[in-house]
């Protein structure tokens, strides 16, 4: 029973990294251009952009901004609440950010921009509340 239960958990450990394994392809030279394709990405969720937050659990004051100015994949600032924002955007287009309000009243959030859309989650442990939110860029 014990060597059946290794053989399934080490069929299971190569099966996972036989999946795994595939990155191993996408490094060849010939697909250069594909490679490249995260970096041009890397520059769109810069700009302007409107966020609509919704609240699904408790009540909460307003800590989502209505607007995000990102430059250089940071957040440069947050229109619409009076916030002290942080945050970027990785090289995929994920958005982490963290906005504190007066009373140390604070909000996470993330998701992602990709597209001109975004979308994603946001809680606040301080106010024991949190939704979702969307996002258009300008």
């Amino acid at each position: 029973m014990r060597l059946w239960a290794i053989a399934i958990a080490a069929s299971l450990a190569t099966s996972g990294a036989l999946a795994k394994g595939g990155h191993k392809h996408h490094a060849k030279p010939a697909e250069t251009p594909q490679s490249a394709a995260p970096a041009s990405t890397a520059s769109e969720p810069n700009g302007s952009w409107s966020i609509e937050a919704t609240t699904s659990v408790g009540t909460c004051p307003s800590l989502i901004p209505t607007k995000l100015q990102i430059a250089e994949g940071k957040i440069a600032s947050a229109e619409g609440a009076a916030v002290e924002s942080w945050g970027y955007v990785d090289e995929e287009g994920n958005i982490v950010a963290r906005f504190t309000g007066s009373g140390d009243h604070i909000a996470r959030f993330h998701g992602t921009l990709k597209g001109g859309k975004g979308s994603g989650a946001w809680s606040s442990s301080t106010d024991m509340c949190g939704g979702t939110w969307k996002a258009a860029q300008q």
